[in-house]
């Protein structure tokens, strides 16, 4: 059985700390631009399940590894994940960009597991 990625573990893997509200009462949400994590510093995604949803808008030509998938991105795409399905990108051509937001299932305080993504 393969590890699921924390919230804690994105955070620091992405910004050497964690924020200090991560898991209040009120759930978590957060945006970022993928620009800032590309590029030659970039740390490589391995492809695993997470313990939070995603939301990405990808643009440029990409491979999307999802579940027993492989989706191919040739311009762009708007990609939705959750914690039962593991993924990976895999960027093709050296154009790269998009937005992704990170949220837990405490954001909804209506969400029911019968009504995942």
């Amino acid at each position: 059985m393969e590890k699921m990625q924390s919230l804690e573990e994105f955070y620091r893997s992405k910004f050497d700390r964690i924020p200090e509200n991560i898991r209040n009462g009120v759930g978590h949400f957060n945006v970022f631009t993928i620009d800032e994590y590309i590029g030659e510093n970039a740390k490589p995604v391995v492809y695993s399940r997470k313990d939070y949803f995603k939301i990405t808008l990808i643009i440029g030509r990409n491979r999307i590894h999802y579940a027993d998938k492989v989706i191919d991105i040739q311009k762009q795409g708007l990609f939705f994940t959750n914690p039962q399905i593991p993924y990976k990108f895999e960027w093709i051509d050296d154009y790269k960009s998009g937005i992704f937001c990170v949220f837990t299932p405490a954001f909804f305080p209506s969400f029911r597991k019968s009504e995942r993504l």
